[in-house]
């Protein structure tokens, strides 16, 4: 390959996709192949007195995976070297005939297409099958090969939810706790991110760091100190127990903070000037130019808040404080004893608890995806 070959290869966008492609083929092959040394030793150590349960213990998590990587790594390695001869013999050719390049171009949206809708199917897929399965017996959901389609459509599924589970007092205690929770990180990291926007005082760069080093720290590792003082304070079972842990998020500051430097400070000293103070600047200057973003972190805070799992399964040890991500797995105790399992019972449930989510996400998806590139922007 000459120089000016390369050259052109190289200014293409999709040569660096496609060396990361190789790159990526190269190591799932070498795990491959690791692998299959792995499996030959572990068989090699196989006695006749091991069982099978025995054997599979024996053989390591990197020999298991040894033929999902052999095929992963082949397809990727196809696609990334099929990709190098389009860039080298065939765009050469399509760059000097304008009918090609119209045909290259079609059939790049029409690719285009394809990958998104396909992208799109994936994504969809888990929630189609919880919203097909909720309409299922138990039987017919736990045949050995699963239905796309319902044989038979059972609506009492989410009657019975409603019957075994107080779901309504799930619903009450969710909505009360997210929205204190929303109120809290909307009210407070707006505050916040007006200090660290607009504020003059000493050590303000040096807080903001320790701020973003808190993005950095997962509820996990907080969770042993927040439960033992929690718990210390008797608020166990409590909404103070939901609600005071998740008040202040740091990244809502942080991302208010980036949209709040957007807005240039003589707007702040044109209110000034008519006698606003701080909070009335904050309200009739800041948030209103900033409406997308404040939309879209009431929104997010809200879905979190609403999804929250983790700690309000961990601060609640029955039904009176309980939220509906936890109350769902409960579900799962409404059918001990019995033969099959009610995991179509627990799909209605998912399905009831996900309808605000999705009507929220559906009539207010523009300023949620506004609000973020304004964010990104600064």
């Amino acid at each position: 390959m000459n120089k000016h070959a390369f050259r052109t290869m190289r200014q293409s966008g999709w040569f660096d996709m496609l060396i990361a492609l190789l790159v990526l083929a190269v190591i799932a092959l070498s795990l491959s192949l690791i692998g299959h040394v792995q499996y030959d030793a572990a068989m090699a150590r196989v006695t006749d007195e091991m069982v099978a349960y025995e054997i599979r213990q024996s053989i390591p998590a990197l020999a298991n995976a040894r033929q999902s990587l052999l095929a992963g790594g082949l397809i990727a390695l196809g696609i990334a070297l099929a990709g190098m001869l389009w860039l080298r013999f065939v765009s050469p050719k399509v760059a000097k005939s304008t009918r090609a390049q119209q045909t290259a171009k079609s059939l790049s949206v029409v690719l285009q297409y394809a990958a998104a809708i396909s992208h799109t199917l994936l994504i969809l897929f888990p929630i189609y099958w919880m919203v097909i399965s909720s309409f299922k017996t138990s039987q017919e959901l736990l045949l050995p090969v699963p239905t796309l389609w319902p044989n038979e459509f059972v609506f009492s599924n989410y009657p019975n939810v409603l019957q075994k589970a107080p779901f309504a007092l799930y619903f009450f205690n969710t909505i009360v706790s997210t929205f204190f929770i929303m109120l809290g990180e909307v009210g407070l990291g707006t505050f916040a991110a007006y200090g660290f926007s607009k504020g003059r005082f000493a050590g303000k760069n040096v807080l903001f760091v320790l701020v973003l080093g808190a993005l950095m720290i997962p509820l996990q590792v907080t969770f042993v100190p927040i439960y033992v003082l929690i718990s210390r304070l008797n608020w166990m079972n409590t909404f103070a127990g939901l609600i005071v842990p998740s008040l202040v998020s740091a990244y809502f500051v942080f991302m208010l903070r980036q949209n709040f430097l957007a807005v240039d400070d003589s707007y702040l000293d044109a209110g000034k000037v008519d006698g606003m103070g701080r909070v009335g600047a904050i309200i009739h200057v800041l948030i209103p130019m900033c409406a997308p973003t404040m939309i879209t972190v009431s929104i997010i805070s809200f879905i979190n808040g609403w999804n929250s799992y983790f700690w309000p399964k961990m601060i609640t040890t029955n039904d009176a404080r309980r939220t509906i991500a936890v109350g769902i797995v409960y579900l799962r105790e409404t059918f001990a004893g019995m033969e099959t399992s009610n995991y179509n019972e627990m799909m209605a449930g998912a399905v009831m608890s996900i309808i605000p989510i999705v009507l929220l996400f559906l009539f207010l998806q523009k300023y949620i995806m506004t609000g973020f590139s304004k964010a990104a922007m600064k």
